[in-house]
């Protein structure tokens, strides 16, 4: 009985170590695949394989945890969980028959940090899609960083392959106008604010320029739109005082917050806690997605007198135009139409102060569409800020940096070098170097390998 309960146990053991099956005993034939034995084989197999998979929620901050730090910081650092990849979508906008979906190329150990290419950006390819005289009004790319769609003043949405680096498609929106195209989760599928006939957003799918849904509920133009990093919500700002929360699955507004317009709202990388820029306040407030019907847990007061009274009298603050997170959550960026952009540390005490201001010397953008999808963004490292000033070129700043005694961060670099015009909107791919410009082109930047250091930006 010893030996026979011996030998079990080490059949038993080489089932769990190794994934393939026991081959057939020599003295007589494997038994057929119905039998109880093979059953039961496959079932330890099953197990073992399933002890090799690592737990989803190794990673997951518990509810309980133990801290003694501020109240709203843990507040932010309870709610903040890992950001789930979006699933894979193979559906491509331009139909089966034109132009598959490109895989991304996996990431390789030996890849190049932007720090070492970041002051090397060369404007790579211009398009001039747009009628004559047009502006481009927003960028943004997919998830994947395949596709760049563009939304432009003459009423048609240019989509560009980043993959080929080639023009792709013209949709038009002639009816209705189009205004800060977003793409949902899949890069055939994005949406829009309308310009004209009303204040719908439209979802919209690239495949067949058809309309898979309409969200009403604005009664006037709408001046922000973000979409959320982990699922299909999507936040949307309007002039009629109001902020509404969507579901892409849904026609109806499931949220709605009232605030004095204009306004702007996005969400961090978490997708659980999202901000909203109140201008009229002049502050940024930020709410826990699972309670946006109860008051902002933070509340940042954005002041800064003694910069903006040198370019006015008496100071006012200038328009906003952007509200971005950095990646990982620890940095708030607030694009401004003036001579500086604002970083906000979204885990400070002290929430009268921001961190630090970004300074354009040649001063801000001025297209003629002044309500565009920002001229500054942070990079998908969040350590770089990448933006426009005046009639050309382009500014990289680094968060790293310390900023002089009066809490002002100057530019690391300036890619102004044949820069063909403004930059007046800016966007970064997710997945690669390469980052967006546009006023009444689209411009793709990429680093070349033998560029030559770029001359530092003047001074103030």
């Amino acid at each position: 009985m010893a030996v026979h309960q011996t030998s079990c146990a080490a059949v038993h053991r080489k089932i769990v170590e190794s994934p393939l099956s026991l081959p057939p005993p020599q003295h007589k034939p494997a038994p057929p695949d119905h039998s109880p034995l093979q059953a039961q084989f496959a079932l330890l197999q099953a197990r073992a394989q399933s002890k090799l998979q690592p737990c989803r929620r190794a990673n997951d901050v518990t509810e309980h945890r133990c801290c003694q730090t501020h109240p709203a910081t843990y507040r932010r650092r309870q709610a903040i969980k890992p950001c789930p990849t979006p699933p894979r979508r193979d559906s491509s906008p331009h139909g089966p028959d034109t132009m598959p979906a490109i895989a991304s190329p996996p990431l390789s150990r030996d890849a190049v940090p932007l720090s070492d290419t970041i002051h090397r950006f060369r404007p790579s390819k211009a398009f001039q899609h747009v009628q004559h005289g047009a502006e481009i009004t927003s960028l943004d790319f997919d998830d994947r960083g395949e596709f760049c769609i563009a939304a432009a003043a003459d009423e048609t949405l240019q989509l560009y392959d980043c993959a080929h680096g080639r023009h792709a498609k013209t949709l038009f929106s002639k009816k209705y106008g189009c205004h800060l195209a977003r793409f949902a989760h899949s890069a055939s599928n994005v949406i829009y604010a309308s310009t004209k006939e009303n204040d719908t957003i439209r979802y919209l799918s690239l495949h067949d320029n058809s309309y898979i849904r309409y969200f009403k509920g604005h009664t006037r133009a709408v001046n922000a739109l973000e979409v959320s990093p982990v699922d299909d919500q999507f936040i949307s700002c309007a002039h009629d005082d109001t902020v509404r929360l969507w579901d892409l699955r849904s026609a109806n507004a499931h949220g709605l917050l009232t605030t004095t317009s204009p306004s702007l709202a996005t969400f961090d990388p978490s997708g659980i806690i999202f901000a909203v820029a109140s201008h009229a306040s002049s502050s940024i407030l930020l709410y826990d997605l699972r309670n946006y019907d109860k008051q902002p847990f933070t509340t940042f007061t954005i002041a800064d007198d003694a910069f903006l009274s040198t370019f006015s009298y008496p100071a006012r603050m200038p328009a906003w135009s952007k509200l971005e997170f950095s990646n990982d959550g620890k940095l708030l960026l607030l694009g401004t139409r003036g001579h500086a952009h604002y970083v906000i540390d979204s885990f400070a005490e002290n929430t009268s102060k921001f961190l630090f201001r970004v300074h354009r010397p040649r001063g801000p953008t001025a297209p003629q569409k002044v309500e565009t999808s920002g001229d500054v963004c942070f990079t998908p490292d969040g350590r770089y800020i990448v933006g426009g000033q005046g009639e050309k070129g382009v500014l990289v700043w680094d968060t790293q940096s310390a900023p002089d005694e009066k809490k002002t961060l100057k530019p690391k670099c300036e890619l102004a070098d044949g820069a063909r015009s403004m930059s007046s909107c800016v966007a970064f791919n997710p997945r690669s170097h390469v980052f967006a410009t546009a006023h009444k082109e689209a411009i793709f930047w990429l680093p070349e390998q033998h560029a030559p250091d770029p001359p530092q930006s003047p001074a103030r």
